[in-house]
């Protein structure tokens, strides 16, 4: 029903309520008057309002209509304030590419309180976490939470304990050789014999301090972050890093990711 307003400019709806509200279109629907408000729309924004008019409404309540629209359409977000891509790999003509380890490192920085890094693969990853180590022990230290898919190779009949141990041995000297060590969370379900059980933790993403999340194809891995063809999102937009965060949250608050206990050396 509206659909012919929504069409109009803002400057448009402004003087439609304007006029609607104390201007000649108070006093009836002058085809003029509206042609100079809609143009080549004025027809169908007149059938618009005759609409309205015939459901009782007055061109008061009209113009409150009308202004919820203008509020709407100011309050709305322009993507392009709070997205940007993230395309790494081979430069090609006429399409800006971006560095997928330069956004990493930004973020690093960027973060004041706490950083979630999300991810399914790690390897050769220590020159993308030593600024992160650094950050975590530093002045005003953030907190460093990782979720990572910890899994069970074919054939591996082990115990999901020392499946665990050996990744976080692994991890502890290869990925992150500085202490403290950061928290560490993996989802059971990827170390089930049962193949119709198993589950992987694949998501790729980082938060920054719930305002900002990069949701991206790049693993933790130095040939994601150098070569790979990777594509992301980088969101400036509280409310979804918010949600992103809070749904690991709630599945480390629940239990259904499990939280490695670190060996001591």
């Amino acid at each position: 029903m509206t659909e012919p307003l929504l069409d109009l400019s803002t400057s448009s709806l402004k003087a439609l309520s304007a006029s609607l509200r104390s201007g000649p279109l108070s006093l009836g629907l002058a085809t003029s008057v509206l042609q100079q408000i809609a143009g080549e729309r004025s027809q169908v924004v007149k059938h618009c309002l005759e609409i309205f008019l015939a459901a009782g409404m007055s061109t008061q309540h009209i113009a409150m209509v009308v202004d919820a629209l203008v509020e709407s359409r100011e309050r709305s977000i322009d993507p392009s304030r709070i997205l940007e891509l993230v395309l790494s790999g081979p430069d090609v003509p006429g399409v800006p590419t971006s560095d997928t380890s330069a956004t990493m490192h930004s973020l690093i920085q960027e973060a004041r309180v706490e950083i979630l890094m999300v991810g399914y693969a790690v390897h050769n990853a220590k020159p993308l976490f030593s600024p992160l180590a650094k950050r975590m022990t530093g002045e005003g230290g953030i907190r460093v939470l990782f979720c990572l898919d910890i899994s069970r190779k074919h054939g591996d009949t082990s115990l999901d304990s020392e499946i665990v141990g050996r990744f976080a041995e692994e991890f502890g000297t290869k990925h992150w050789p500085w202490r403290p060590l950061p928290e560490l969370y993996y989802d059971p379900r990827s170390l089930t014999q049962k193949a119709e059980h198993h589950s992987s933790l694949h998501a790729k993403c980082v938060v920054v301090d719930r305002q900002v999340a990069l949701v991206t194809s790049a693993n933790f891995t130095e040939a994601a972050q150098q070569r790979n063809i990777e594509a992301g999102l980088l969101v400036r937009h509280a409310p979804i890093a918010e949600r992103i965060a809070s749904y690991f949250e709630a599945l480390r608050v629940s239990g259904q990711l499990v939280k490695v206990h670190w060996k001591e050396h």
